[in-house]
């Protein structure tokens, strides 16, 4: 389905969040390849794998988020004790 870029103004995307159009040119190597469009900030960006296209959507995101949000990282999680 194609959208027109009026229809994709503030009002329509919603409060909060991040919202991105993903287009996949071709599936080669067993990855995909595409480009990434970040509809709130209009930024573009190809990529060259799923990896890499997971990565710049959690860059984006994190950009985005509140100061208190935070992932989770292995250095600093609460680790699970499993039952012997």
């Amino acid at each position: 389905m194609m959208v027109k870029k009026e229809e994709t103004s503030k009002k329509h995307l919603g409060e909060g969040g991040s919202n991105f159009l993903i287009s996949i040119y071709r599936r080669e190597n067993q990855s995909w390849q595409g480009y990434i469009q970040w509809l709130d900030t209009g930024d573009k960006i190809h990529f060259r794998s799923e990896l890499e296209l997971l990565q710049l959507i959690s860059e984006a995101v994190s950009m985005n988020a509140n100061e208190d949000y935070k992932l989770r990282s292995w250095k600093e999680a609460n680790l699970i004790q499993l039952a012997k």
